[in-house]
Formats: structure tokens, C-alpha cells, sequence
């Protein structure tokens, strides 16, 4: 990642604390705090690909069953 993806990754973490999605709340209190805070960084991470950031796809064989 280059710096402008370090800066617009920053850019939407800092608007994702500053205005969390209504939906991170009906997940915390519906599946706890940990499933929450993976909600989270999914949420981040498509808003950074829909702003252009290179992220490399987590591969599936990687995924828990």
C-alpha cells in the first residue's frame, strides 16, 4: 500500500468511529461485541475498496469453517 491508501484507509476509519453504521449496534447486542468489531472491519475494509485501495481479498482456503 502506498501512502494515499495509508491516508484514505485513516479517512474512513476515522469516520467509522466518528459515525459507526446503525447496524454495528443491532450486531452487538444480537451476537456480542467480537462479532461487532469483525462487522466493523469488513465495513471499512469494502468502503476502502470502493475507494480505489488495493486490499488483496482474504483467500477462502484461509476462512474457518
Amino acid at each position: 500500500m502506498d501512502s494515499g491508501d495509508k491516508s484514505t484507509l485513516s479517512t474512513i476509519g476515522q469516520e467509522m468511529k466518528s459515525n459507526p453504521p446503525s447496524i454495528l449496534r443491532a450486531t452487538r447486542r444480537k451476537f456480542g461485541v467480537a462479532r461487532a468489531a469483525k462487522q466493523k472491519t469488513a465495513i471499512l475494509l469494502s468502503k476502502a475498496r470502493q475507494a480505489g485501495v488495493k486490499i488483496p481479498s482474504y483467500p477462502a482456503s484461509k476462512l474457518g469453517k
